[in-house]
């Protein structure tokens, strides 16, 4: 394998390597889910439509922030909101329907077990590289 190969294989691998994230919490949060009412307790609005609520659940009580640029506008502190929180996990909350929660937020990402890879390869690579430079003098 010549060195621009190598070299083409270690650009690409991140591409190739790269795993679907399945935004794990939200996705379990899309199998199962309990209601809560919360409420608007901040509004910001002019930061992308971000707002902020507020709700009860396992006897805490409990704040997120929610994105929602064309809505904001039209919401009020102390307007209703329906809650969905995993009862397992009541840390893990939207204020959206969770499999519309799901679809937004997974995507694509490279795994940390990946740039350990690579940076483990990295040395021996540069060894290898170093050791046929020295072999062609």
């Amino acid at each position: 394998m010549g060195r621009r190969t190598g070299a083409a294989l270690l650009a690409v691998a991140p591409l190739l390597a790269a795993c679907y994230n399945g935004a794990d919490e939200v996705a379990q949060l899309a199998r199962q889910h309990a209601v809560a009412s919360g409420r608007v307790v901040l509004l910001e609005c002019h930061k992308g439509g971000r707002w902020w609520y507020e709700f009860e659940a396992g006897g805490t009580r409990r704040r997120g922030p929610a994105q929602e640029a064309a809505g904001c506008a039209r919401r009020k502190l102390g307007d209703p909101v329906t809650v969905y929180y995993n009862p397992a996990a009541p840390a893990v909350h939207r204020a959206r329907v969770p499999a519309q929660a799901y679809a937004a937020e997974r995507g694509w990402y490279v795994p940390d077990w990946l740039w350990f890879c690579l940076a483990a390869l990295a040395l021996p690579l540069s060894a290898l590289m170093a050791l046929r430079r020295g072999a062609r003098r």
